[in-house]
């Protein structure tokens, strides 16, 4: 099964696959290859602080609804 962190390095790969084919260039090429490593950790991070927030409100939302319904609480 795949993770987050697999889908974004498998873009991010491809994304350098393109690079290394079609820049000649060596130093922009790897000017590029830094940005894109750098756009993979900042989408990591990004989806690291949703998946953070989502499981805050579910808890949330669970302790809340245990409150309201004492019969879900048995």
């Amino acid at each position: 099964m795949f993770t987050h962190n697999q889908i974004i390095d498998s873009i991010q790969n491809g994304k350098k696959q393109i690079v290394n084919t079609f820049v000649q260039d060596a130093k922009f090429k790897a000017e590029l290859n830094k940005l894109i490593d750098a756009q993979a950790s900042a989408a990591k991070t990004s989806v690291e602080a949703s998946l953070a927030i989502a499981q805050a409100f579910t808890k949330q939302a669970t302790d809340t609804f245990k409150s309201f319904v004492p019969a879900y609480t048995k």
